[in-house]
């Protein structure tokens, strides 16, 4: 676990006019630990390790700070373990004056002693990173709130040395509740391979959603409200599968997706799905408690839309071979290969709906 020493002490002297990353990273080690009853479990938190020596100062001149980024890490295919964290960076204005933004990117290390901090990192303003390792060939995927009031995300093959946001796929999709005095909360983002529709991988998100739902307070004023949203995509589709909260729970999440097998290798698996959220207290004290959910519909929902992208890819792949059976026309002049569903982002049917054309993946 990655965690801040906040001793506030901030970089001075050389090392802050030089642009020396100021480290107050800790990391954390624990043992997992089984009770004597069998099914209590407990985890010892045992030895505290400072990352320092890790960052060059040649690299990392321009940044000033570095914090956690509160998100998720991941443990990759490979064995290296990947932490988001924010730094403050020194950019010039356009006036020429000299300003700093926060900036997301990662801490990784291959084999758990030394560590390194990514060459690349996110655009100026993007804050509270989570990462996720995605697809065949490993890339990271890092998802940020930025002060344009949209969620970026990145995407990275060379552990960080260069980031690419990924416009065209899930970059700007997602809002923030936007104001000078609006602070930015960490979503849960994770990937899982979803048991019983052919263990397909996807990323689940849960994110606030602003609605505005009338409520007249002091006679006058209406305000926004907020829930927060289980999302599920397979970086081509996106669907908000629906509130797991109540109203105003805006805060930071984070998601949890564990599969176990129940009795021998040939048992039947257990799935569970839980999400941990902010929560504001009641009473005039304004402070958060924390909330855990399972999420034991929602998944059952993530499975039947995942049971529809399939059945909807089957349908569409074949409509190439379809067209050419009906028509009788020769394969040399008409399309001779399956209709590609790779990428495809949705597919308008015949289907009406109040005279609109219904996306066959949404069902």
């Amino acid at each position: 676990m990655l965690v801040g020493n906040y001793s506030g002490k901030a970089a001075t002297g050389g090392a802050q006019k030089s642009g020396a990353v100021d480290c107050g990273l800790l990391l954390v080690k624990g043992n997992v630990s089984t009770g004597e009853s069998g099914s209590e479990k407990r985890i010892q938190w045992n030895e505290n390790q400072r990352l320092v020596g890790s960052f060059s100062a040649d690299v990392h001149k321009s940044l000033t700070q570095l914090i956690g980024g509160g998100g998720s890490g991941v443990k990759t295919t490979g064995g290296t373990l990947v932490f988001p964290v924010e730094a403050t960076k020194k950019e010039n204005s356009t006036e020429g004056k000299e300003m700093e933004k926060t900036v997301s990117l990662i801490l990784y290390s291959p084999d758990n002693k030394s560590w390194t901090l990514s060459k690349g990192m996110s655009d100026g303003g993007c804050s509270n990173p989570s990462v996720v390792e995605w697809g065949k060939d490993g890339k990271l995927i890092m998802m940020t709130a930025c002060d344009d009031g949209r969620r970026r995300v990145y995407e990275s093959g060379d552990k960080g040395d260069s980031w690419t946001e990924a416009l065209g796929t899930l970059s700007r999709v997602w809002g923030n509740k936007q104001g000078e005095s609006v602070k930015h909360v960490g979503s849960g983002f994770i990937t899982a391979t979803i048991d019983g529709v052919d263990n397909r991988s996807v990323m689940l998100v849960t994110l606030p959603v602003y609605v505005k739902k009338t409520e007249v307070v002091d006679a006058e004023t209406v305000n926004p409200k907020s829930e927060l949203h289980l999302w599920l995509t397979d970086n081509t589709h996106i669907v908000d599968i629906g509130s797991v909260s109540s109203d105003e729970d805006d805060a930071a999440s984070s998601l949890l997706y564990k599969r176990s097998t129940i009795g021998d290798d040939n048992g039947e698996n257990k799935e569970e799905l839980i999400a941990l959220y902010e929560k504001k207290a009641d009473g005039e004290t304004p402070s958060l408690d924390v909330v855990p959910v399972r999420l034991t519909a929602e998944l059952e929902e993530v499975k039947k839309v995942l049971k529809t992208w399939k059945e909807v890819d089957e349908r569409v792949s074949k409509l190439c071979l379809s067209s050419i059976a009906a028509d009788g026309t020769s394969p040399q002049n008409a399309c001779s290969i399956p209709m590609p569903t790779d990428g495809l982002v949705g597919f308008l049917s015949g289907n009406f709906s109040d005279d609109t054309w219904r996306d066959e993946y949404l069902g």
